[in-house]
């Protein structure tokens, strides 16, 4: 598949089938997030293949509890709208964390999130192979960190770039409208 194929084919899903994701699927989308650029190479992301319905619950639980949080102080309407019935249903979640000790030498001048960058570098990655294996995939962020770290023994240390849903798509995703390019030149000017 042609590179602007597979980046205009990739989508947000939220409806996924059961069909589990094979053991060479898995190994092929982390393998393609290890080729992300990071500071110095030092590849400062590690992977939880979350199968196990039990913490595919939680973390859907996590989700339902952070959006219990944005109603409770006054957020947008729209959130409390927001179904999370799909976390709990995606066959396979892959929890991309980064250690931001190994950030490279941004600490040094006010560039202090190396590491995260680089594992959202590694989820584009991994997006991207799904949609080239004809797998659906979602960068879940909708819940507070720290239950996610609790729910799987994430050291407190290390920080949760996300969680990457995988699997079948149960439907055709709509194609989400894009804005025109804002491109500045030689300098930041308000448009």
């Amino acid at each position: 598949m042609e590179f602007k194929e597979l980046v205009e084919k990739r989508r947000s899903c939220r409806g996924f089938s059961d069909a589990p994701v094979s053991k060479e699927q898995v190994e092929a989308i982390v393998t393609a997030g290890l080729w992300a650029p990071s500071p110095l190479n030092l590849q400062p992301f590690q992977f939880i293949a979350v199968t196990d319905p039990e913490l595919r619950a939680g973390i859907q639980k996590a989700g339902m509890t952070a959006r219990q949080a944005v109603g409770d102080q006054g957020g947008p309407g729209w959130a409390q709208k927001y179904p999370m019935e799909f976390v709990e249903a995606c066959p396979l979640i892959l929890v991309v964390v980064s250690d931001p000790s190994q950030g490279g030498l941004g600490a040094y001048f006010n560039q202090p999130h190396g590491a995260l960058q680089s594992a959202s570098a590694c989820i584009q990655n991994m997006m991207l192979m799904a949609a080239d294996l004809s797998l659906g995939s979602l960068w879940f962020t909708f819940f507070d960190p720290d239950d996610v770290k609790q729910l799987l023994n994430i050291p407190k240390e290390l920080e949760i770039a996300g969680a990457v849903l995988v699997g079948t798509p149960a439907g055709e995703g709509k194609v989400p409208p894009r804005k025109p390019p804002r491109i500045h030149e030689n300098g930041f000017h308000p448009l």
